[in-house]
């Protein structure tokens, strides 16, 4: 399984990621690749076309969204009828999304199938790659985690879009604290350690934020460095040092520095007021959450 992150909008601020998942099928026959590909979020054209080269395009087999919001969605239709005029013209593409909201087009043109998944439903990529919709809301009510298996390789890759970020989770655009904390803290991480694969399960979030994810924590919970969390005080060095940090991290560091995943942490409750230890986990995501909006 390759995948390549694609920036977009990270000039005006944005620092959006697109991201294309691939086989590592080789070559066949007339110097044809077999290679099969699923590209997320690609809200961009400007960004995500440069960045790909022929076999690339000619390789998407599905448009795929996390959510609905336009910094992730408004490239499907430019990107479909890209694919309808070039070397995907015989290929049949599917659009993924989480809700009608995303649907591209209407009517929807013959060679387009248009899927919004189920909870914990499996998809395939090529022979080897198994997909689990991971239904997540509270950022959108239609937010989808995706976690790709590669079975062959051994791979596993979870696609977070504005629900997880490193160090940090999205705003509770149309949830509360208590939905997210599911989202992130129950469905999420059970739906992936099926087979303990937490620390093999690589996170590829919807936004390079962690430069200011970090900031906040070190502000607001973990003040001093050495404070019982050395998982965070190595993120923040990393972090400080390397432009990109997608891919870099697992859902089990995500455990071990993430506040948002941490909600029992004495120091996390500190933070939020919670000095008995007193509330539910709900409102504790709820309350980091507030801090965090006004940072």
């Amino acid at each position: 399984m390759k995948i390549k992150p694609i920036k977009m909008r990270w000039l005006t601020g944005g620092v959006n990621y697109s991201y294309l998942i691939s086989t590592t099928t080789p070559t066949i026959g007339n110097n044809v690749s077999a290679m099969k590909s699923w590209i997320i979020d690609p809200a961009e054209m400007a960004d995500v076309l440069p960045n790909l080269n022929k076999e690339e395009i000619a390789s998407i087999t599905s448009i795929v969204n996390t959510h609905h919001h336009y910094d992730h969605s408004d490239g499907n239709i430019p990107l479909l009828e890209h694919l309808s005029t070039h070397d995907n013209v015989n290929t049949p593409i599917n659009v993924i999304v989480g809700s009608k909201h995303n649907v591209p087009i209407n009517p929807v043109p013959s060679k387009v199938k248009v899927i919004v998944p189920k909870d914990k439903e499996w998809f395939t990529l090529g022979e080897n790659i198994m997909i689990k919709a991971i239904r997540t809301p509270c950022h959108t009510q239609d937010s989808v985690c995706y976690y790709f298996w590669d079975k062959v390789e051994d791979q596993y890759a979870i696609f977070t879009g504005d629900t997880l970020f490193t160090c940090g989770c999205g705003r509770f655009f149309e949830g509360d604290g208590f939905q997210m904390d599911n989202s992130l803290n129950v469905k999420l991480c059970k739906d992936v350690d099926v087979k303990n694969n937490l620390n093999k399960t690589f996170v590829f979030p919807g936004h390079e934020y962690t430069r200011s994810n970090v900031k906040f924590v070190r502000a607001k919970v973990y003040n001093q460095l050495n404070e019982k969390n050395k998982a965070f005080d190595e993120l923040e060095n990393y972090s400080n040092t390397h432009e990109m940090t997608t891919g870099v991290y697992t859902l089990q560091d995500e455990l071990n520095f993430n506040p948002f995943m941490r909600l029992n942490d004495p120091l996390v409750r500190k933070a939020v007021g919670d000095l008995k230890n007193e509330w539910p986990t709900g409102k504790v995501m709820e309350n980091l959450r507030k801090l965090k909006d006004v940072f």
